[in-house]
């Protein structure tokens, strides 16, 4: 590949996709229509932190390996947890602090 090339960001995808794209496309459409469009539009308004909790949720409807502490989900759904640091909410989602 050339210099400066992207990839899918989906977990273990390699697939090269083009500049401004997330994923692949096979990755894209796993995904259910409304978080795509909700993707698309809080880029676009550009509200970051509800971006990151739709970008985890996708993470996690992607990610085909469960790590040993996840507990046992059914697709589509988002196993989120809210913690308080001081007065931040903190979101953790299947155990890794965002």
């Amino acid at each position: 590949m050339k210099r400066g090339s992207v990839y899918c960001a989906a977990p273990c995808c390699g697939t090269p996709v083009e500049r401004g794209q997330m994923l692949c496309v096979k990755h894209w459409f796993v995904l259910p229509e409304r978080l795509r469009k909700a993707l698309g539009a809080t880029w676009r308004a550009r509200h970051v932190s509800a971006f990151q909790e739709l970008w985890t949720e996708a993470l996690v409807i992607l990610d085909p390996a469960p790590r040993p502490f996840d507990p046992p989900r059914s697709r589509g759904t988002t196993p989120l947890t809210i913690a308080y640091e001081g007065a931040c909410p903190v979101v953790y989602a299947t155990g890794r602090m965002l």
